[in-house]
C-alpha cells in the first residue's frame, strides 16, 4: 500500500510539474485623475518600476472581462508614447505567458500598440497578437501576446503606440511553470526552502526565511517568518497546487508543493 501511495503521489507531481501558476500582477493602481506615470501609486513597488511618456487614467475603467480591477488603467495615444515596466523577476519560471486587458479606442485599430519584452532593457523582442476590427470592437479585451517571454531577474515590458490610436492598458499578468529545484535546472544550485512537498496539515521548513504561500490564482494566503526545521500549519487551505515562496541565503526561492 505504502508503494503504491508513493507511486500515486509521483504521478500526481510529474502531472502537476507543468502547470502553470500566476505569479505577477498589476492593476495600475488607484488614480482618481490624470496622473503622470512617475507620480502614480502602482500596486508593485521596487524592485519593479514604472516609468515611459504614456499617462495613467481614472476614466474607461477597464471591464467586461474576467478579473477586470476596474480601477486606474495607462493610456498610451501617440506615436512613440510609451509605458515601461522593469525588474520583474521571472527568474523562478519558465514558459512564460502574459496577458492584460487592452481597450482599443478605434473599432478599426488592430495592433499598432506594440508590446515588446526584454531582459537586459537593451535588446528587445516583439510579441505578436491580433484584436477583431469593426463595428463594436473599441472596447476591452483580454489579450495575450506570442513570444518568447525570458527567465531573468530583470524582465521589461514595453508598450509603444505607433499612431494616434487610444489604447488603454490594465491587469497586466504573468504566469509561467515553477522550475522545480534539484532537477538539474539553473535554480539547482539554491538551498531547498521546504522538506515537504505533498502536505496535508503542516509544511516543515528547511531554512530561515520570511516566507509567502501564493495559491493557483496568485493569491497569497499565507504569510510567515519561520525559523530553520520549523513549521507552519495550513489545515485550513483547500486542496490544491500552492507556490510557497522565501529568501535563503539571500536567494529568493520557490517550491510547488500539493496540499491534501
Amino acid at each position: 500500500m505504502k508503494k503504491f501511495y508513493s507511486l500515486f503521489s509521483a504521478v500526481i507531481l510529474a502531472a502537476t510539474v507543468n502547470a502553470q501558476t500566476t505569479f505577477f500582477t498589476e492593476n495600475m493602481g488607484t488614480a482618481t485623475a490624470t496622473t503622470e506615470i512617475a507620480a502614480n501609486t502602482f500596486q508593485n513597488a521596487a524592485p519593479v518600476t514604472f516609468s515611459g511618456t504614456a499617462d495613467v487614467r481614472a476614466s474607461s475603467a477597464s471591464s467586461g472581462y474576467a478579473g477586470a480591477s476596474a480601477g486606474a488603467n495607462v493610456m498610451v495615444n501617440a506615436n512613440n508614447e510609451t509605458f515601461l515596466i522593469s525588474g520583474v523577476d521571472t527568474s523562478e519560471y519558465e514558459n512564460i505567458t502574459l496577458s492584460l486587458g487592452q481597450r482599443k479606442g478605434a473599432s478599426a485599430a488592430n495592433n499598432e500598440l506594440k508590446i515588446e519584452v526584454s531582459e537586459d532593457g537593451a535588446t528587445w523582442t516583439l510579441l505578436s497578437y491580433t484584436r477583431p476590427t469593426g463595428s463594436g470592437t473599441a472596447n476591452w479585451a483580454v489579450i495575450s501576446p506570442t513570444g518568447t517571454i525570458p527567465t531573468t531577474e530583470t524582465l521589461s515590458i514595453r508598450f509603444t503606440g505607433t499612431n494616434a490610436t487610444e489604447w488603454r492598458i490594465d491587469d497586466v499578468k504573468l504566469a509561467g511553470t515553477l522550475i522545480v529545484l534539484g532537477t538539474g535546472n539553473t535554480n539547482a544550485t539554491k538551498a531547498n526552502l521546504v522538506k515537504n512537498t505533498v502536505v496535508s496539515n503542516t509544511i516543515l521548513f528547511a531554512a530561515k526565511s520570511d516566507v509567502q504561500v501564493i495559491n493557483a490564482n496568485g493569491q497569497v494566503v499565507k504569510t510567515a517568518s519561520v525559523n530553520e526545521n520549523s513549521s507552519l500549519e495550513v489545515s485550513s487551505l483547500p486542496a490544491g497546487i500552492y507556490i510557497v515562496t522565501g529568501n535563503v541565503a539571500g536567494k529568493g526561492v520557490s517550491q510547488k508543493i500539493i496540499k491534501k
